[in-house]
């Protein structure tokens, strides 16, 4: 019975280590892939990047989002500083009808894009649709990004224009787009 017992622990010891080096393997590979799948990403970036046009370096950058839905966050924001600067330069040129179609592609690739949501607000004020303005600008505001602040001054400032000065209802506009957003 004791040797049995021996037995046993040995048995059950070897497959714990057996087990353990298994899935440190699986482990090392699945980093492997993953290092290898953030370089890719990085160097596609970085071809990107190099593009100096903002309309065809906005258009290679909705690619990468379609094709790389699932890449670092840091690599998107990265991405997304580009997109953001892009859509500046394109702001100061007045091509509103070039931001459009980007911003609308943006956002049927990445439906929860603040910086999209911001410049689709842009173009929408300068067309003079100030109630779509307005849902793109709380839109931006409830996203996460670097233009939050932004997004909530310019729906203030509509809000405003369209109210005679007050910000009393504006909780409304904020609210659907929040369920638009879900």
């Amino acid at each position: 019975m004791l040797a049995n017992k021996g037995y046993f622990v040995r048995l059950v010891s070897f497959s714990v280590l057996v087990l353990t080096a298994g899935l440190l393997a699986a482990y090392a590979q699945d980093q492997t892939l993953a290092d290898i799948k953030y370089k890719d990403d990085y160097e596609r970036l970085q071809r990107v990047v190099r593009v100096t046009v903002p309309i065809k370096r906005v258009e290679q950058l909705l690619a990468f989002y379609r094709d790389r839905s699932d890449a670092d966050p840091k690599l998107r924001d990265y991405a997304d500083n580009f997109f953001a600067r892009d859509m500046d330069s394109l702001t100061k040129q007045a091509n509103y009808v070039a931001m459009r179609g980007l911003c609308e592609r943006a956002l049927k690739i990445r439906p929860k894009f603040g910086e999209a949501y911001f410049y689709f607000g842009i173009v929408l004020k300068n067309e003079g649709k100030a109630q779509e303005a307005m849902n793109a600008f709380a839109k931006c505001h409830l996203i996460k990004n670097p233009f939050q602040t932004k997004g909530k001054q310019q729906l203030d400032i509509l809000y405003r224009k369209s109210s005679g000065g007050s910000l009393i209802g504006e909780n409304k506009i904020v609210d659907a787009a929040r369920k638009e957003l879900k």
